[in-house]
């Protein structure tokens, strides 16, 4: 009697035990599969986390080459366009040693080509000292610079030569009218403007030669 006592107090407390267990969440859990349902569907959830493992290594691998091969052709390219630059220096280098060396002589023709030309006798009367202006020359922009040149290349023809001081302010004048020029270079038909631009420039180089 007393062992069927304790046997029995036994067998309610491991099934309080068990009860408590399920209400607390206690730390006891069967992982294993109950059916063979259950078996076969955990079996293939397995097998889908694998494939989808594998799927995610493999695209990751694929970006990874893809984007090296695509370094590797922009490298090869510069490093092709750099080589044939340097092709291209090396033969215009070759090709400028080859060309004959400027001499002396071409050396002062270069210089006379970029030299103003005199004025002719029609432009400037190296008599009188009288300047005959171009039409652009003649606009009303041009009217105090026209009457102080034509007063001092008078003057300079007149007497042989001028002062320094009449030379300085023959230059300075002339300069004045070149902006005068620029300024306008917007309103005037390009060959006027060119025709007057280089008779300023032989003015000032009139000046710069002793009076005839």
């Amino acid at each position: 009697m007393r062992k069927m006592a304790v046997g029995g107090l036994l067998i309610v407390g491991v099934g309080a035990s068990l009860a408590l267990g399920q209400f607390y969440g206690g730390a006891y859990f069967d992982s294993r599969a109950s059916t063979v349902g259950e078996s076969y569907a955990r079996g293939m959830a397995d097998v889908v986390r694998s494939q989808g493992a594998a799927n995610l290594m493999n695209s990751r691998a694929a970006v990874n080459m893809t984007e090296a091969a695509r370094l590797d052709m922009e490298n090869r390219e510069q490093w092709t366009d750099t080589y044939f630059q340097m092709r291209q220096k090396n033969k215009e280098y070759r090709a400028a040693e080859k060309r004959p060396r400027s001499t002396r002589e071409d050396w002062v023709r270069y210089a006379a080509a970029g030299k103003p030309q005199p004025l002719s006798p029609s432009q400037l009367d190296s008599v009188t000292g009288k300047i005959k202006w171009p039409r652009v020359l003649m606009r009303p922009e041009f009217e105090a610079s026209r009457a102080e040149l034509d007063a001092l290349f008078a003057k300079r023809a007149a007497y042989g030569e001028g002062t320094w001081d009449e030379y300085s302010l023959i230059a300075e004048t002339i300069r004045a009218a070149e902006q005068e020029l620029k300024d306008m270079i917007s309103q005037v038909p390009p060959q006027e403007y060119m025709v007057a631009k280089r008779f300023l420039e032989s003015l000032a180089f009139e000046n710069r030669m002793p009076a005839s």
